[in-house]
């Protein structure tokens, strides 16, 4: 059986498009690159990004057309609120755009707004036979 999308090889490519991306290969990959600790200014389409992994979504993120996956039917199953001030063992992502891309097992985390805005706007996938 053939992978249906290649994986990301660049670490610091600024564009990846048709791929499979592990989110925490992804952010080892770069943190070992000397591409510091916050995935940024990256644009990805059409991709598969997978977890498991807490993404803590950061300023002038957009995702446009983004199924954010399996959710049991309802989009809260997969955002988390920080409990103070910080979000620590989730990976920062800033200034990204998701555009026409599939999350799996991926949670995501972030200010309020944030996920009040996904609350509300995300269509949610129930479980499936």
């Amino acid at each position: 059986m053939t992978d249906a999308f290649p994986k990301a090889s660049d670490p610091m490519a600024p564009m990846f498009n048709n791929m499979r991306i592990n989110l925490t290969d992804l952010y080892r990959s770069q943190m070992h690159a000397g591409g510091g600790a916050i995935i940024e200014g990256r644009t990805f389409t059409d991709c598969m990004i997978e977890g498991p992994a807490l993404m803590l979504v950061l300023d002038g993120v957009h995702f446009d057309s983004t199924n954010f996956g399996e959710t049991g039917g309802d989009v809260r199953n997969m955002l988390f609120r920080p409990m103070a001030t910080m979000a620590i063992g989730a990976i920062p992502v800033r200034n990204c755009t998701f555009r026409n891309c599939r999350f799996n097992t991926l949670g995501i985390t972030g200010s309020d707004d944030l996920l009040q805005m996904l609350t509300q706007s995300v269509k949610t996938v129930g479980l499936t036979a």
